[in-house]
């Protein structure tokens, strides 16, 4: 179902059967990404609690300019952090590759070390959804397997904090309402195929068995 240190094709959408249709296909959204994944945001809170309290502690001789020169070196390490996190943010998404197929979702990320996802739908056991206010968000997916898919190896394609039980995730995509609807229609008629298809088969069995030939 997963692999993890086989060379992947570069191009996931030129191996795809032509038998299945190609709904959506895209990568991870850059800033909501790097604001979230990466963790930037956690920097600019800590800038901001810094100059909060600067401030407070001299709130009863006020100056800017003695502010400023307080704030320059917590200022600069800030900007070098984010830089260096921007750096590996863009590192992580650009070799990855999320795709939807009338069939099957595929996970293609990780740069050093590469981990492929491809799994049909009737192996989902469900998709969970969350999203921002920008409307980003994350699609999670349990799977029927036995197979644990490592947290570390699959990062960042994996739900956070879902260390024990670790759930394949397309990670701060854009427009996650529209992704999720089309996902959940292609799961649900794929779903519904399959299903048909095993209740013609038991038939067809059946009748075998009692000596009537289809």
């Amino acid at each position: 179902m997963y692999k993890i240190n086989n060379t992947p094709p570069k191009d996931i959408l030129s191996v795809i059967p032509k038998d299945e249709e190609i709904i959506w296909h895209g990568r991870p959204d850059l800033r909501r990404f790097c604001l979230t994944a990466i963790g930037i945001k956690y920097i600019l809170i800590y800038l901001i609690i810094i100059t909060c309290s600067i401030i407070y502690t001299r709130y009863g001789d006020f100056n800017l300019i003695i502010i400023l020169q307080v704030l320059v070196p917590y200022l600069l390490s800030c900007c070098l952090a984010i830089i260096l996190l921007v750096i590996v943010g863009i590192s992580q998404v650009l070799p990855t590759v999320y795709v939807i197929t009338s069939k099957r979702v595929i996970i293609k990320s990780g740069l050093a070390l590469i981990f492929m996802l491809n799994v049909p739908f009737d192996k989902i056991a469900s998709i969970d959804k969350n999203h921002y206010r920008d409307g980003s968000g994350n699609i999670s997916f349990k799977l029927i397997s036995n197979k644990r898919v490592p947290f570390f190896a699959s990062w960042p394609s994996v739900r956070p904090w879902y260390f024990s039980n670790p759930e394949p995730t397309f990670r701060c995509i854009a427009d996650v309402e529209v992704i999720a609807l089309k996902l959940s229609e292609a799961a649900q008629s794929r779903v519904s195929e399959v299903n048909l298809r095993k209740t013609n088969d038991i038939k067809n069995v059946k009748m075998q068995d009692g000596g009537i030939t289809a």
